[in-house]
Formats: structure tokens, C-alpha cells, sequence
């Protein structure tokens, strides 16, 4: 197998609390080039850290997703109807937010959770707006 020493990342995972640890590894070589070693990498699209948390991979999904929902409301924006508005959400948005979820979604913490769970509702305030307010005020009343 050939490996590409260009496209090649070095991730090293340490839960050490001194980042010392770093010169005591020699940098890894193919082709008489050294490996860039990075601090996160995307894997068959999943962003991996160094110190194995998903904020890095939270982020890069949140931010897609916002990307995804713009073109969710320019098409609210055009006309089209809440049941192809639902469609798009349903088939362009929501695969970004759970690509890959069973590996990274079990050692969610609650902070990283609300990020996930905020870009999801905004779709249902755009489709669904009256609907989602009167959810919303019958929520805030029976608190």
C-alpha cells in the first residue's frame, strides 16, 4: 500500500496534563518527509481531538447545518410549500446533525447537546412558525 505523505496527518491522543510529552515522540517519516502533527483531524467526517472531546466536531456540524438552513428559508422565502419545506429539512439538513452520531453522541456533554438541539429547532420555527410559538407559550405557562 502506498501511503501519501501529503495528504498524512499525525494526531497524537494524550490525556497528559503537561504538554512535554510531545518532544519525547519522534515525528513519524514516509518519503523522507515528516507527517504534520496536528491537534484534530477529520475522519470519514468526523472531527477527532487530540484530548478525544467533540467540540471541534459539535462546531464543524452546527456550522454546516447553519449553512443548510439558509437555504431552508430562502426557499420559505419563495413560496414553497410546508410539506417540501419539510422534505428538504428532513433530507438536507438533518443528515449533517447526525452523520455518524452513535460514535460521538454518547459522550455528549449537556453544553455540546443545547448547540445540537438549538440549529434543530430553528427549522421548526421557520416551516412551523405559529405552531412554534404556541408550543412555546403553552410551555412557559405550565413552568
Amino acid at each position: 500500500m502506498n501511503i501519501n505523505s501529503e495528504k498524512s496527518k499525525e494526531i497524537i491522543i494524550s490525556f497528559a496534563q503537561d504538554g512535554n510529552f510531545r518532544s519525547t515522540i519522534p515525528n513519524i517519516k514516509i518519503d523522507g518527509r515528516d507527517i504534520a502533527q496536528v491537534c484534530h483531524a477529520k475522519l470519514l467526517g468526523v472531527t477527532i481531538s487530540q484530548d478525544l472531546t467533540w467540540n471541534k466536531h459539535v462546531d464543524n456540524i452546527v456550522k454546516k447545518a447553519g449553512k443548510r438552513l439558509y437555504m431552508l428559508y430562502q426557499l420559505k422565502r419563495a413560496g414553497i410549500t410546508q410539506k417540501d419545506l419539510v422534505s428538504v429539512c428532513v433530507s438536507v439538513v438533518r443528515p449533517v446533525l447526525e452523520y455518524a452520531c452513535p460514535v460521538w453522541h454518547t459522550n455528549l456533554p449537556q453544553y455540546l447537546s443545547v448547540n445540537i438541539e438549538v440549529i434543530q429547532k430553528r427549522p421548526l420555527k421557520c416551516i412551523f412558525p405559529g405552531l412554534y410559538t404556541t408550543v412555546s407559550k403553552k410551555a412557559i405557562n405550565t413552568v
